[in-house]
Protein backbone atom coordinates (compact mmCIF):
# COMPACT_ATOMS: atom_id res chain seq x y z
CA UNK A 1 0.00 0.00 0.00
CA UNK A 2 0.89 3.66 -1.10
CA UNK A 3 1.43 5.90 2.29
CA UNK A 4 -1.19 9.26 2.30
CA UNK A 5 1.74 11.25 3.17
CA UNK A 6 4.77 10.68 1.19
CA UNK A 7 6.86 13.24 2.68
CA UNK A 8 6.59 11.12 6.12
CA UNK A 9 8.10 8.25 4.51
CA UNK A 10 10.71 10.40 3.10
CA UNK A 11 11.59 11.36 6.42
CA UNK A 12 11.57 8.26 8.56
CA UNK A 13 13.21 6.63 5.31
CA UNK A 14 16.18 8.80 5.91
CA UNK A 15 15.79 8.39 9.91
CA UNK A 16 16.07 4.21 9.34
CA UNK A 17 19.15 4.63 7.07
CA UNK A 18 20.67 6.84 9.35
CA UNK A 19 19.74 4.35 11.96
CA UNK A 20 21.23 1.62 9.60
CA UNK A 21 24.70 3.29 9.72
CA UNK A 22 24.89 3.72 13.42
CA UNK A 23 24.19 0.15 14.16
CA UNK A 24 26.06 -1.47 11.33
CA UNK A 25 29.14 -3.05 12.79
CA UNK A 26 31.23 -2.40 9.49
CA UNK A 27 30.61 1.68 9.45
CA UNK A 28 30.57 1.34 13.17
CA UNK A 29 34.44 1.45 12.78
CA UNK A 30 34.12 4.01 10.08
CA UNK A 31 32.07 6.04 12.56
CA UNK A 32 34.37 5.55 15.63
CA UNK A 33 37.46 6.52 13.83
CA UNK A 34 36.20 9.82 12.77
CA UNK A 35 35.31 10.39 16.11
CA UNK A 36 38.60 9.70 17.15
CA UNK A 37 39.74 11.80 14.39
CA UNK A 38 38.19 14.85 15.08
CA UNK A 39 38.60 15.08 19.19
CA UNK A 40 42.64 14.80 18.27
CA UNK A 41 42.51 17.69 15.79
CA UNK A 42 40.35 19.49 18.33
CA UNK A 43 43.35 19.31 21.42
CA UNK A 44 45.92 21.37 19.11
CA UNK A 45 42.67 23.75 17.55
CA UNK A 46 41.76 24.70 20.89
CA UNK A 47 45.34 25.89 21.56
CA UNK A 48 45.64 28.16 18.26
CA UNK A 49 41.76 29.29 19.59
CA UNK A 50 43.36 31.00 23.05
CA UNK A 51 46.03 32.29 20.56
CA UNK A 52 44.15 34.08 18.30
CA UNK A 53 41.76 35.06 20.88
CA UNK A 54 44.48 36.72 23.10
CA UNK A 55 43.38 34.29 25.62
CA UNK A 56 46.50 33.70 28.46
CA UNK A 57 47.08 30.72 30.15
CA UNK A 58 46.44 32.45 33.53
CA UNK A 59 42.63 33.66 32.01
CA UNK A 60 40.91 30.92 33.71
CA UNK A 61 37.40 32.97 33.28
CA UNK A 62 38.20 32.93 29.36
CA UNK A 63 39.17 29.73 28.72
CA UNK A 64 36.18 28.32 30.40
CA UNK A 65 34.02 30.89 28.29
CA UNK A 66 35.77 29.90 25.67
CA UNK A 67 34.90 26.31 25.93
CA UNK A 68 30.73 27.44 26.99
CA UNK A 69 30.53 29.68 23.47
CA UNK A 70 31.81 26.35 22.45
CA UNK A 71 29.38 23.71 23.73
CA UNK A 72 26.44 26.24 23.76
CA UNK A 73 26.68 26.42 19.74
CA UNK A 74 27.26 22.77 19.12
CA UNK A 75 24.71 21.67 21.31
CA UNK A 76 21.45 24.19 19.39
CA UNK A 77 23.33 22.86 15.47
CA UNK A 78 23.07 19.29 17.43
CA UNK A 79 19.12 20.08 18.63
CA UNK A 80 18.67 22.56 14.51
CA UNK A 81 19.10 18.47 13.24
CA UNK A 82 16.75 16.97 15.07
CA UNK A 83 14.17 19.46 14.82
CA UNK A 84 14.64 18.89 10.90
CA UNK A 85 14.29 15.25 11.27
CA UNK A 86 10.84 15.85 13.42
CA UNK A 87 12.99 13.76 16.50
CA UNK A 88 11.77 14.14 19.68
CA UNK A 89 13.48 14.39 23.31
CA UNK A 90 10.63 11.34 24.28
CA UNK A 91 11.43 11.33 27.81
CA UNK A 92 9.58 8.68 29.74
CA UNK A 93 9.45 10.38 32.86
CA UNK A 94 9.35 13.44 33.74
CA UNK A 95 12.05 12.60 36.60
CA UNK A 96 14.66 11.25 34.29
CA UNK A 97 15.40 14.83 33.66
CA UNK A 98 17.76 14.61 36.76
CA UNK A 99 19.83 12.22 34.67
CA UNK A 100 19.78 14.64 31.69
CA UNK A 101 21.29 17.15 33.47
CA UNK A 102 23.57 14.45 35.17
CA UNK A 103 25.16 14.48 31.57
CA UNK A 104 25.18 17.74 30.95
CA UNK A 105 27.32 18.53 33.83
CA UNK A 106 29.61 15.46 33.87
CA UNK A 107 30.00 14.64 30.23
CA UNK A 108 30.33 18.97 28.96
CA UNK A 109 30.29 21.28 31.89
CA UNK A 110 32.97 19.41 34.53
CA UNK A 111 34.63 17.08 31.27
CA UNK A 112 35.36 20.38 29.58
CA UNK A 113 36.27 22.71 32.35
CA UNK A 114 38.81 20.40 33.38
CA UNK A 115 40.50 19.57 29.73
CA UNK A 116 40.31 23.61 29.13
CA UNK A 117 42.23 24.57 32.40
CA UNK A 118 44.63 21.37 31.60
CA UNK A 119 45.38 22.40 28.33
CA UNK A 120 46.49 25.91 28.70
CA UNK A 121 49.13 24.37 31.06
CA UNK A 122 49.94 21.33 29.04
CA UNK A 123 51.72 20.85 25.77
CA UNK A 124 48.90 19.57 23.18
CA UNK A 125 50.54 16.87 22.31
CA UNK A 126 51.35 15.94 26.35
CA UNK A 127 47.27 16.58 26.95
CA UNK A 128 46.46 14.09 24.30
CA UNK A 129 48.03 10.91 25.57
CA UNK A 130 47.24 11.72 29.27
CA UNK A 131 43.63 12.07 28.03
CA UNK A 132 43.64 8.60 26.42
CA UNK A 133 43.29 7.30 29.87
CA UNK A 134 39.66 8.00 29.87
CA UNK A 135 39.65 4.39 27.78
CA UNK A 136 41.16 2.69 30.75
CA UNK A 137 38.65 4.99 33.56
CA UNK A 138 35.40 3.54 31.55
CA UNK A 139 37.15 -0.24 31.66
CA UNK A 140 37.07 0.25 35.17
CA UNK A 141 33.90 1.99 35.60
CA UNK A 142 32.55 -1.00 33.54
CA UNK A 143 33.74 -4.04 35.76
CA UNK A 144 32.31 -2.01 38.91
CA UNK A 145 28.95 -1.03 37.23
CA UNK A 146 28.21 -4.05 35.34
CA UNK A 147 27.57 -7.41 36.81
CA UNK A 148 28.59 -9.37 33.67
CA UNK A 149 31.38 -7.62 32.96
CA UNK A 150 34.34 -9.21 35.19
CA UNK A 151 38.16 -8.11 36.32
CA UNK A 152 40.18 -10.87 33.98
CA UNK A 153 43.97 -10.68 34.07
CA UNK A 154 44.59 -9.74 30.46
CA UNK A 155 42.32 -6.63 31.00
CA UNK A 156 44.71 -6.20 34.28
CA UNK A 157 47.53 -6.35 32.11
CA UNK A 158 46.06 -3.89 29.93
CA UNK A 159 45.23 -1.60 31.88
CA UNK A 160 48.64 -1.57 33.81
CA UNK A 161 50.15 -1.49 30.52
CA UNK A 162 48.72 1.63 29.61
CA UNK A 163 48.87 3.16 32.91
CA UNK A 164 52.91 2.98 32.39
CA UNK A 165 52.61 4.06 29.00
CA UNK A 166 50.87 7.35 30.35
CA UNK A 167 53.71 7.56 33.16
CA UNK A 168 56.34 7.09 30.45
CA UNK A 169 55.66 10.51 28.62
CA UNK A 170 57.02 12.09 31.83
CA UNK A 171 60.16 10.46 31.96
CA UNK A 172 63.08 12.44 30.32
CA UNK A 173 66.89 11.80 30.61
CA UNK A 174 68.49 13.70 33.74
CA UNK A 175 64.97 15.46 34.74
CA UNK A 176 63.69 14.57 37.63
CA UNK A 177 60.34 12.27 36.77
CA UNK A 178 57.98 14.51 39.11
CA UNK A 179 59.10 17.90 38.52
CA UNK A 180 57.29 17.76 35.30
CA UNK A 181 54.17 16.59 36.49
CA UNK A 182 51.61 19.36 37.58
CA UNK A 183 47.70 19.46 39.14
CA UNK A 184 46.74 22.21 37.04
CA UNK A 185 48.08 20.27 33.63
CA UNK A 186 48.27 17.04 34.43
CA UNK A 187 45.65 16.34 37.04
CA UNK A 188 43.16 18.63 35.42
CA UNK A 189 43.23 16.55 32.12
CA UNK A 190 43.33 13.28 33.84
CA UNK A 191 40.21 14.52 35.86
CA UNK A 192 39.03 15.29 32.09
CA UNK A 193 39.54 11.79 31.02
CA UNK A 194 37.83 10.70 34.42
CA UNK A 195 34.55 12.59 33.97
CA UNK A 196 34.99 11.00 29.85
CA UNK A 197 34.76 8.06 30.69
CA UNK A 198 31.78 8.06 33.78
CA UNK A 199 29.90 10.31 30.87
CA UNK A 200 30.21 7.59 29.11
CA UNK A 201 28.56 5.44 31.60
CA UNK A 202 25.58 7.91 32.00
CA UNK A 203 24.91 7.90 28.17
CA UNK A 204 24.15 4.14 28.03
CA UNK A 205 21.41 5.28 30.79
CA UNK A 206 20.51 8.40 29.41
CA UNK A 207 19.82 6.25 25.81
CA UNK A 208 17.76 4.10 27.58
CA UNK A 209 15.08 7.04 28.93
CA UNK A 210 15.11 9.43 26.20
CA UNK A 211 16.16 9.52 22.54
CA UNK A 212 20.31 9.88 22.56
CA UNK A 213 20.47 12.42 19.70
CA UNK A 214 18.31 15.15 21.29
CA UNK A 215 19.56 14.79 24.92
CA UNK A 216 22.83 14.54 23.25
CA UNK A 217 21.79 18.44 22.20
CA UNK A 218 20.65 19.47 24.95
CA UNK A 219 23.58 18.34 27.28
CA UNK A 220 25.66 20.46 25.54
CA UNK A 221 23.64 23.24 25.26
CA UNK A 222 22.95 22.97 29.05
CA UNK A 223 26.40 22.38 30.42
CA UNK A 224 27.74 25.03 27.97
CA UNK A 225 25.39 27.66 29.60
CA UNK A 226 26.83 26.58 33.01
CA UNK A 227 30.39 26.92 31.46
CA UNK A 228 29.71 29.96 30.23
CA UNK A 229 27.76 31.45 33.94
CA UNK A 230 31.08 29.49 35.53
CA UNK A 231 33.46 31.76 33.26
CA UNK A 232 31.63 35.25 33.78
CA UNK A 233 31.85 34.37 37.50
CA UNK A 234 35.56 33.89 37.61
CA UNK A 235 35.67 36.65 35.29
CA UNK A 236 38.28 37.93 32.65
CA UNK A 237 40.63 41.05 32.56
CA UNK A 238 41.41 40.49 29.24
CA UNK A 239 39.48 41.35 26.43
CA UNK A 240 39.29 38.97 23.39
CA UNK A 241 40.81 40.01 20.09
CA UNK A 242 38.99 38.36 17.42
CA UNK A 243 40.25 37.77 14.28
CA UNK A 244 39.48 35.55 10.73
CA UNK A 245 41.35 32.64 11.80
CA UNK A 246 40.50 32.77 15.42
CA UNK A 247 36.56 32.68 14.06
CA UNK A 248 36.87 29.83 11.44
CA UNK A 249 38.78 27.99 14.46
CA UNK A 250 36.11 28.38 16.89
CA UNK A 251 33.61 27.09 14.05
CA UNK A 252 35.70 24.13 13.18
CA UNK A 253 35.70 23.74 17.06
CA UNK A 254 32.06 24.03 17.52
CA UNK A 255 31.22 21.18 14.40
CA UNK A 256 33.90 18.61 15.82
CA UNK A 257 32.19 19.02 18.86
CA UNK A 258 28.55 18.88 17.34
CA UNK A 259 29.24 16.08 14.82
CA UNK A 260 31.57 14.09 17.02
CA UNK A 261 29.44 13.71 20.49
CA UNK A 262 26.29 13.11 18.31
CA UNK A 263 27.70 9.80 16.62
CA UNK A 264 29.62 8.98 19.23
CA UNK A 265 26.46 8.54 22.03
CA UNK A 266 24.67 7.48 19.31
CA UNK A 267 27.87 4.23 19.09
CA UNK A 268 27.44 4.07 22.78
CA UNK A 269 23.79 3.33 23.21
CA UNK A 270 24.19 0.92 19.92
CA UNK A 271 26.73 -0.58 21.01
CA UNK A 272 29.29 -2.60 23.89
CA UNK A 273 30.72 0.47 25.44
CA UNK A 274 34.54 -1.22 25.23
CA UNK A 275 34.12 -1.83 21.29
CA UNK A 276 33.24 2.11 20.88
CA UNK A 277 36.40 3.18 23.22
CA UNK A 278 38.95 1.13 21.99
CA UNK A 279 39.32 3.49 19.23
CA UNK A 280 39.92 6.32 21.54
CA UNK A 281 43.23 5.28 21.58
CA UNK A 282 43.64 6.59 18.25
CA UNK A 283 43.52 10.03 20.25
CA UNK A 284 47.13 10.23 21.07
CA UNK A 285 48.21 9.03 17.96
CA UNK A 286 46.58 11.69 15.97
CA UNK A 287 47.10 13.87 18.33
CA UNK A 288 50.58 14.18 19.36
CA UNK A 289 50.74 14.31 14.63
CA UNK A 290 47.90 17.15 14.86
CA UNK A 291 50.01 18.77 17.43
CA UNK A 292 53.72 18.42 15.40
CA UNK A 293 51.55 20.14 12.20
CA UNK A 294 49.50 22.61 13.53
CA UNK A 295 51.44 23.98 16.43
CA UNK A 296 54.95 22.87 15.46
CA UNK A 297 55.44 20.89 19.32
CA UNK A 298 58.42 18.32 19.22
CA UNK A 299 57.73 15.55 18.81
CA UNK A 300 59.65 13.67 21.89
CA UNK A 301 60.46 9.89 21.71
CA UNK A 302 58.55 9.26 25.13
CA UNK A 303 55.78 10.30 22.99
CA UNK A 304 55.94 7.16 20.67
CA UNK A 305 57.02 4.50 23.37
CA UNK A 306 53.14 5.83 25.44
CA UNK A 307 51.08 5.45 21.92
CA UNK A 308 52.76 2.32 21.42
CA UNK A 309 51.93 1.29 25.34
CA UNK A 310 48.88 2.91 25.28
CA UNK A 311 47.50 1.15 22.41
CA UNK A 312 48.78 -2.02 22.82
CA UNK A 313 46.89 -1.92 26.39
CA UNK A 314 43.09 -1.20 25.33
CA UNK A 315 44.34 -3.56 22.84
CA UNK A 316 44.70 -6.21 25.30
CA UNK A 317 42.20 -5.04 27.10
CA UNK A 318 39.21 -5.57 24.31
CA UNK A 319 40.49 -8.94 22.96
CA UNK A 320 39.73 -10.03 26.66
CA UNK A 321 36.64 -12.74 26.80
CA UNK A 322 33.93 -11.35 27.94
CA UNK A 323 31.18 -13.32 30.19
CA UNK A 324 29.82 -15.57 27.37
CA UNK A 325 28.52 -12.42 25.20
CA UNK A 326 30.38 -9.07 24.43
CA UNK A 327 26.84 -7.22 23.43
CA UNK A 328 25.48 -5.41 25.71
CA UNK A 329 22.24 -5.91 25.13
CA UNK A 330 22.03 -8.93 28.18
CA UNK A 331 22.40 -6.04 30.59
CA UNK A 332 19.92 -3.69 29.19
CA UNK A 333 17.74 -5.83 28.51
CA UNK A 334 17.40 -5.39 32.84
CA UNK A 335 17.29 -1.29 32.68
Amino acid sequence: MISSDPQTNVKKDRLTLMDNYIKNPKYKSILAFFCAFGWSLAYPLIKIGYEQFAIPSSDLGGKIIFAGVRFFFAGFLVLLFCRTRKMNLAMQKRTDISWLLLLAIVNTTLHYMFAYIGLGYNASARSTILDSMGGFFLIILSVLIFADDKLTLPKLAGCVLGIVGIISINVEPGVNYFSNITFLGDGMILLNAFCAALGGMITRVVSKKMNIMCATGLSMLIGGVFLLIIGFLIGTDHAWTWTLKGVIVLLILILISAVCFAVYNELLACHPISKIAIYNALIPVLGVIFASLLLHEELKWQYFLAVVMVACGIWLVNRAPHNRTQEPETKEQHD
